[in-house]
Parts: structure tokens; C-alpha cells; sequence
């Protein structure tokens, strides 16, 4: 429909074939036609939900309220027996916190570009592993071909051949498959590439997409106790930022 080949995910342009469809407007069809799925399992409900960790003892941590205020808490659970219980924070303060650093983050294109580079492929690479994928396909209908129909006059290669060769091709599209699956995980870095970044676009994205981009961006957020003493005539508690320390990836 769009001339190109669908594989795990991605397309490759096929040679000489025209489209019948743009391509979004395919993408719009299969969405309303495609099949629905339920979801089945825990939802994370919180941006920094089993991301980000307790300073005491390395747990996860996740989403709770204390007196009807979300707060995130280090709480024992059966993923996570050996938690201490010793942090709580309030959700809105430390998604604050994280926010600023990643907006800081993704406005420096230099250090997007590169950790892009560290974690990436480049371009000529990509198309170096979809050039050789679509050969391994083409290979694999020759194969076939050889196999069960070859020309008059030829004989059938042997079965024994034949599966040894079918299955030489598939383990090595396999391991094409993993390098690209890799390579499609950092999709949402490149897309923000593309944007003038701000808290306030920051926080218009889907919460799925900023949870990947904190991924990618950070290798570990940790939340320790406060240290912090109380000045004399405050009224309330006060946020320690440095409470928070974010370790991001480059």
C-alpha cells in the first residue's frame, strides 16, 4: 500500500515499487482497523514511578498518598520485600525537581546529539542493516525457490541444505532484528531533537513518552533524607532539592 516492506516494526522502501497510499494516512487506516488490545497488569500512574529510588537502601519507589497528597514513598511490597520504608516525598516537589533537569538537558543539543552517538546507530548504519536485511529475505525466496521450485532441468536442493542455510539466514536476521529494536528505543530522544523545549511543553507530552525520555536521559535518581535544618519562625516544612541526586546519562 505505501511501497515498502514491514518487518519488526519498521519499514524498508521497496525498489521501484510505487505507494497507493501516503503513508500517514495508511497508519490512520490500520489504527481504526487494527485489532484492540486490553491491558493487563500494573499501570504506572506516577512520571517517576519505580524510577526513581531510595537513597537508603536502593529500592524502587512509588506512588502513594499521606493525608490526600501524592507523595512518593519507599514501601515494602512483594517486587520490592526488602524495602526500608525510610523516604517520602512529596510527588509534586521531586517531579518538579526532575523536570527541571531534564527540560535543562534536552535544550542542550550538543549533549542530546551526543548520547544519541554513545547509545545509537548512525544513519548509513541503519540503512547498512536494512539493505542487508531485505538481501537476507530475498535470499530466503531463492532458497525456497531452489528448494521446492526450481527451474525444468534443475534438481531440488537437498532438504538437509536447504534447513541449514534457511536457518544460517534466519539467526542472522534475528540478530539484525535486536540491533534495530535497540536502535528504535531512543525514537522519543530523537523526536525531541526536533523541539524548542520548555516545563510547560514538557509537561504536555503523554506521560508514556516522558517516562522513556527519563529513561534514556538519567542512569539514576535517588532520594535521601533532608538535611535541611528548620529556620526559626517558619511555619511548614521546607524542600531540600539536594535531597534529589540525578545522575544523568551524558
Amino acid at each position: 500500500m505505501v511501497g515498502k516492506r514491514e518487518y519488526d516494526g519498521g519499514l524498508i522502501k521497496l525498489h521501484e515499487v510505487p505507494a497507493i497510499l501516503p503513508e500517514q494516512l495508511w497508519r490512520q487506516v490500520c489504527e481504526k482497523l487494527g485489532p484492540r488490545y486490553t491491558r493487563i497488569g500494573r499501570r504506572e500512574g506516577r512520571p517517576l514511578a519505580n524510577l526513581a529510588m531510595c537513597g537508603l537502601c536502593g529500592r524502587t519507589l512509588i506512588g502513594d498518598t499521606d493525608k490526600g497528597t501524592p507523595v512518593y514513598v519507599c514501601q515494602k511490597r512483594p517486587a520490592q520485600p526488602g524495602a526500608c520504608g525510610g523516604i517520602t516525598v512529596v510527588a509534586a516537589r521531586l517531579e518538579a525537581r526532575v523536570n527541571e533537569e531534564i527540560v535543562s538537558f534536552l535544550k542542550d543539543r550538543r549533549r542530546v546529539e551526543g548520547l544519541l552517538q554513545q547509545q545509537g546507530l548512525t544513519g548509513p548504519e541503519l540503512d547498512a542493516i536494512d539493505a542487508r536485511y531485505a538481501e537476507l529475505e530475498d535470499n530466503k525466496i531463492a532458497l525456497e525457490e531452489a528448494a521446492f521450485y526450481p527451474p525444468a532441468g534443475i534438481k531440488r536442493l537437498p532438504r538437509e541444505r536447504y534447513w541449514k542455510l534457511r536457518t544460517e539466514i534466519e539467526c542472522e536476521q534475528n540478530d539484525l532484528r535486536r540491533r534495530r529494536a535497540v536502535d528504535r528505543e531512543l525514537d522519543p530522544l530523537k523526536a525531541a531533537l526536533k523541539q524548542t523545549w520548555s516545563e510547560a511543553r514538557w509537561q504536555e507530552k503523554p506521560m508514556h513518552w516522558r517516562r522513556a525520555i527519563i529513561q534514556l536521559v538519567t542512569e539514576r535518581i535517588e532520594v535521601h533524607r533532608p538535611t535541611v535544618v528548620a529556620r526559626r519562625g517558619r511555619v511548614g516544612a521546607q524542600f531540600d532539592p539536594d535531597r534529589v541526586k540525578i545522575k544523568l546519562a551524558a
